[in-house]
Order: structure tokens, then C-alpha cells, then sequence
């Protein structure tokens, strides 16, 4: 199947030179309809890459992005992020450990963490407006056997109406034993306005399979680092904690926004029409199911209740927003209204002891929350230099009073070519669907917990120096009634707060015209309850290459040198029953981090295809004793070469 595909790209790469350049203005030739007229003459509109835009529940329009960067290098993966202050697993399409606080979405969810970064959420969904039919084409091969995909079509059959297919699979087989992931994912999107542009509707439907091989990281880890002739002939034949083990993790979901507009005005700087009152309605329903299974009672201590070695548990999430907003030229705008909310996490049927020996309380057959209250947002953009941004919700419940989520941002251009940005992020939520409740046929491993709210307060601000391409970051959180699983697999609620802080540093140094030095270094600490959020205290990237034109300026080269590092800390383990991290066991602590991973990539792009070419974890081939691991017990992959494709396709 490789064979076939790299024939073909090789193809592909000969037609791509005859596309026209994007950063060029790009002929169509339309046939005049048939008709009375005598004039037989062919019409040429013209597009240019200003007429493909794409924008997201929450987000301004952006346009698309066919260029050969640093940034979109970083990007090329199979969560499309950047990594840095992230940790991945050896295998695509599996646990993403994260190295530094992430700011939760306010949203109720069974969501577990091991499949976050694997999951489409409502802001993720991609809405287009196209001149011409659009696609868009990203490829990486997989690890071992398999490969990743993306692809995305998006058509306007007139000015007013666009829809939208993407597509999202994975097959990856990995390296070590019991580690495949299957994660499959289907969107399609649309959206409209009417011919006086005074109704606007955009929805998707999302559907999501994200199927994983679980085994529980390495039996023995000095199977690992000292075992030369089992890592260096074939690493599956070392030993794994779970020999048949899967999880499961299936999203459906449903999502409606629609605006009407009153009254009618004309945008003096553009002549853009507007409407200056607005209302809006927002639907969305989804649910969700997670599943674990376990061929053989295997590794865990836990005794087995009765024959079925499946877990299943199911949530639900409706809520619905009604929205009245005011809108003053593209200065002001401001909205608030109502929301309800209704959540419910449960299963289909209770587990039933048919073992007297075991003790064994069953746990509820489900709950629910419903939720009512009050949302508004504010973007006040006076000029260039002061923009103000902020958006709230308080929801009351029967379970839950006093839920909010208050995020605010103001930035300040003081300086020509200096821009200051200051934030605060105030939320009280209810903790992760996952965690409260579960239902396993692992006796131990079966809970129901109602626990007090998450409280998170974060302060931050953000400088960027344009002219010394430099950007400078800091945050500071306290985090109340912090949820986490406890070295004995039960999720626990602290009775404290944690401390956190830290400062980032990025400078991109351009010299000799075509050489760069892309640094990135962060700093940061847990000052309080460090225990309970283990996290390297630096982490740092470094990355060097050359980018020039090539083939008398028909194509594009950035090749260079990229290196990765983070201290030693003791990290959470990963528990593949919950798909959550864990606590280590006191008596068997393992440190990870304090290794440096190392690439090498070779990048071009012809027209509007970009090919990426990496010699990933370099290092690793002169590591007698290798010391690196994911996660406690989860070593990282050696040395792997990679080939990437993002094609963008203008018809």
C-alpha cells in the first residue's frame, strides 16, 4: 500500500507545478449561458487566496494558510498543535501528556484525558465560506504500519450557502505490543444567509470513534533500558502490564446557531452591511459513550464481578442559549441573554453480584444536573491600539449553584510595533463526568462521587515585540477542590488549593538572510501542593534551519535541526481503565524527562503542496541505556523516519 501512495505523491508532485502559485492571482474561465445573446465571447473572473476563509464557533474569519512555516512545521502531527508543553506517546493517536497547566473549556463532559487531544469539540468545527470548490489533503505516515489522514471539502454552491465534509482517520499499529489505535472521525458542516443577509445559520453534525489497544505500559522497565537484545531486534518482545485490553470512546453530536438581524445599516470603512440588533439561538445535544474491556482478569488485584469484562457508561449534554445582541459599526459589539443546561451521566443496566464472596455495593443507575442561567460578551475594539474582549455565564442547578466562567482580555498597543495583552480567567465548574462516576466490572474500581465544585483563577499577560520577533508570556493559577486518582485508582478531591506559575520566552532570530534560530524556553513551578500536580520545572525548544527558494523560485526548501527537553519530574501514571493519570504507587517511583529528543527535517513545498521529511528522536540510536519514557512505564519510540503531506487544492 506505501509503494502505491509514494507513486502517487511522486505524480502528484510533477502535476502540483502546474497549478498557479497561491500567493498569485488565479484565472477562471466561465462559458456564457445560452440564451438570446449573440456574444459568443468566454467571461475570466479572477480569485485570489483572500476568498478562502474558514472561521470557528468563537473566531473571527481567517484565511486559509498555504505557506511554508515554522509554525505550520510545528502543526504537522496528528492532534494539528504544536507540541511544545506536551508529551506524546509512542504511537500515533495515543495519550498526549501534558507538561504545563491547560486552561479547561467550560463545558460538562465525560471527555476522559486520554482522549482529549484526539477529540473534536464544538469551537474545533470549521466553517467555510469558498469562492471555488476547496480540499484539503494531510497525511502522516503511522507508526510501524498504518497511517493518518485528514481530508476536508468545502463548496459554496452560491455566495449564501456553504457546506463542509471533513474527514479524520487514523490506523496505527505502533511498535510495542497491544498499542493500536483505530480513531475515525466524521463532520459535516454548514451555513447560510439569506439573499438581505438578515438571517444567518451555521450547524454540524459530528460523529467520533476513537478505539485504543491498552497495555498498561511496560511489565518490567529494566526490560527496556538494559535488555539490548530485546529493544534493538524487535521491542515486542518485551513484556506488557495488559495483554487484551481496549478502550472506547464514541461522540455524537449535533450543533445549531442561528442569528436574525434588525434594522440595517451600511459599514462606513467597508460598506459592509450590518445589522445593529441582533438575536441568536444556539442548540447542541450530544452524547457520548466510553468503554473498556479486558479479555482475561489480568495485573490488577481487583476481584471480577460476574462474567461480562466490559465497562460501559454513557453522558448526555443538551443545552440551549438565547441570545439578544447589540452591534455599533465593528466597534461594539455586546450580547447577553439565557441558558439552560441539562447533563447526565449513567449506564443501561447495573452490574449484579452473583458472587457472595465478593463485597460489592452497586452503584446508582445514573445522574443528572439541570442548569439555568445567564451568559453575555462583550468585544470592544476602539482602534488599533485598545481592544477590550471579555464573555461570562453563571448557572444555577439543583445539584450545583453557582457555576461561572468569567474570561477577560484587554489589549494595549502603547508603542508602534508593541502590544500588551492582560487576562483574567475566573471559573467555578463541575469536575470531569468521568471522574464522579464509573461503573466497572473490577469491583474496586467502581464509584460514585458528588464532588464540590473546581475553582480556577488565573491571571495572565502576554507582551510581543514584533520588531525583536520576540514574545514574552506569563501566568499565575490557583486551583480549589482540585479532582485527581489517587494511587489506588479511586479519583479523590483535594482539600486545598494549588499554586502555579510560569514565564515563557520566544524569539525567532533571522540572520544571513535564509537562516533561523526559532527559541522557545519555560519556565515554571508548582509552589504549593506540588505533590498533586507533578510538572517539569523547564522546558525548553530549540530549533534551527535554513528556508530560501529553490528551482529558480518554483519551490520552496526549510531544512534544519529541531531539539526538545524537559526536566526530570515525577509524573502521573496513566490508567487505561478510566483513560485518566494517576498518582505513582509510594514504593515504585519512576522520573521521566531530563532526555533531549532530537530531529531532523527536510520541508518543501511546490505551489500549494508541502511535503515534511523527519528523521524523528536522532539521539536515540547512540542510547546504550535509554532513559526515555512518556510516562512512568510507557517508554518513548526511537528513532523513526516520517514523511508528511498538507495539500491544498483550488479548483
Amino acid at each position: 500500500m506505501k509503494k502505491y501512495f509514494f507513486i502517487t505523491l511522486f505524480g502528484i508532485s510533477f502535476y502540483s507545478f502546474a497549478q498557479v502559485n497561491d500567493s498569485l492571482v488565479e484565472s477562471r474561465i466561465v462559458k456564457p449561458l445560452k440564451g438570446n445573446s449573440t456574444n459568443d465571447s468566454i467571461q475570466i473572473f479572477k480569485t485570489k487566496i483572500d476568498d478562502y476563509k474558514f472561521w470557528t464557533e468563537n473566531s473571527k474569519q481567517s484565511i486559509v494558510d498555504t505557506t511554508l512555516s515554522i509554525k505550520n512545521y510545528y502543526n504537522q502531527n496528528f492532534i494539528k498543535q504544536d507540541l511544545f508543553g506536551k508529551m506524546i506517546f509512542p504511537n500515533s493517536g495515543s495519550v498526549v501528556m501534558d507538561l504545563e497547566v491547560q486552561d479547561k473549556p467550560f463545558v460538562i463532559s465525560m471527555l476522559p484525558f486520554g482522549k482529549k487531544y484526539n477529540y473534536y469539540g464544538v469551537n474545533d468545527v470549521r466553517y467555510f465560506d469558498v469562492k471555488t470548490p476547496y480540499t484539503e489533503f494531510i497525511y502522516e505516515a503511522g507508526v510501524k504500519e498504518g497511517n493518518f489522514l485528514s481530508t476536508t471539502f468545502s463548496h459554496n454552491l452560491n455566495s449564501r450557502f456553504n457546506y463542509t465534509f471533513h474527514y479524520r482517520g487514523l490506523n496505527s499499529e505502533g511498535r510495542f505490543r497491544r498499542e493500536g489505535n483505530k480513531n475515525n472521525s466524521l463532520v459535516f458542516s454548514s451555513n447560510y444567509k439569506s439573499k438581505n443577509e438578515r438571517l444567518t445559520i451555521q450547524g454540524h453534525f459530528a460523529s467520533q470513534k476513537l478505539d485504543t489497544q491498552e497495555n498498561g505500559g511496560v511489565e518490567d522497565i529494566n526490560d527496556f533500558i538494559y535488555q539490548d537484545d530485546r529493544r534493538l531486534t524487535n521491542v515486542r518482545n518485551i513484556k506488557m502490564n495488559l495483554q487484551n485490553s481496549r478502550s472506547e470512546f464514541d461522540s455524537r453530536r449535533v450543533h445549531m446557531t442561528g442569528v436574525y438581524g434588525i434594522l440595517k445599516r451600511i459599514n462606513a470603512s467597508d460598506s459592509s452591511v450590518y445589522h445593529p440588533i441582533q438575536l441568536k439561538n444556539t442548540l447542541s445535544y450530544e452524547k457520548q459513550k466510553m468503554r473498556f474491556e479486558q479479555g482475561i482478569a489480568e495485573f490488577y488485584t481487583s476481584p471480577v464481578i460476574g462474567n461480562d469484562t466490559r465497562d460501559k457508561k454513557y453522558a448526555t449534554n443538551f443545552s440551549n442559549t438565547t441570545t439578544a445582541g447589540f452591534q455599533w459599526t465593528n466597534r461594539l459589539k455586546a450580547e447577553a441573554g439565557i441558558k439552560f443546561q441539562n447533563v447526565k451521566v449513567g449506564v443501561d443496566d447495573v452490574l449484579v453480584n452473583t458472587n457472595p464472596e465478593i463485597e460489592f455495593n452497586p452503584i446508582r443507575k445514573d445522574w443528572s444536573e439541570s442548569l439555568f442561567g445567564a451568559v453575555a460578551k462583550i468585544d470592544f475594539d476602539w482602534n488599533e491600539k485598545l481592544r477590550l474582549r471579555a464573555n461570562g455565564e453563571l448557572l444555577q442547578g439543583s445539584n450545583y449553584d453557582g457555576l461561572y466562567n468569567v474570561d477577560a482580555a484587554l489589549d494595549i498597543q502603547p508603542i508602534e510595533g508593541y502590544t500588551l495583552t492582560a487576562g483574567i480567567l475566573a471559573q467555578s465548574n463541575i469536575p470531569s463526568l468521568n471522574l464522579m462516576y464509573n461503573q466497572s466490572y473490577f469491583a474496586d474500581f467502581n464509584y460514585f462521587n458528588q464532588f464540590n465544585k473546581e475553582n480556577t483563577q488565573k491571571i495572565y499577560g502576554v507582551l510581543n515585540l514584533e520588531k525583536l520577533n520576540t514574545t514574552v508570556e506569563a501566568a499565575a493559577y490557583n486551583i480549589d477542590n482540585y479532582v485527581y486518582t489517587n494511587a489506588e485508582y479511586l479519583p479523590t478531591q483535594l482539600n486545598d488549593n494549588i499554586n502555579y506559575f510560569k514565564l515563557k520566552l520566544t524569539n525567532h532570530f533571522t540572520f544571513a538572510k535564509n537562516f533561523n534560530l526559532v527559541s522557545t524556553v519555560q519556565y515554571q513551578n508548582v509552589t504549593k501542593n506540588e505533590e498533586f500536580m507533578p510538572l517539569p520545572d523547564l522546558i525548553l525548544r530549540e530549533t534551527f534551519y535554513w528556508q530560501g527558494k529553490v528551482f529558480d523560485g518554483k519551490g520552496e526548501l526549510q531544512a534544519g535541526l529541531s531539539g526538545y527537553y524537559f526536566t526530570g519530574y515525577n509524573a502521573f501514571q496513566y490508567f487505561p481503565v478510566t483513560n485518566e493519570l494517576m498518582m505513582q504507587n509510594g514504593d515504585q517511583i519512576q522520573e521521566i524527562g531530563d532526555f533531549p529528543i532530537i530531529d531532523a527535517f527536510i520541508n518543501f513545498k511546490v505551489q500549494n503542496m508541502r511535503f515534511y521529511i523527519r528523521g524523528e528522536h536522532l539521539n536515540s540510536m547512540f542510547s546504550k541505556e535509554p532513559q526515555y519514557f512518556s510516562a512512568p512505564g510507557v517508554p518513548y519510540r526511537a528513532f523513526k523516519f516520517q514523511l508528511g503531506l498538507k495539500w491544498n487544492i483550488f479548483t
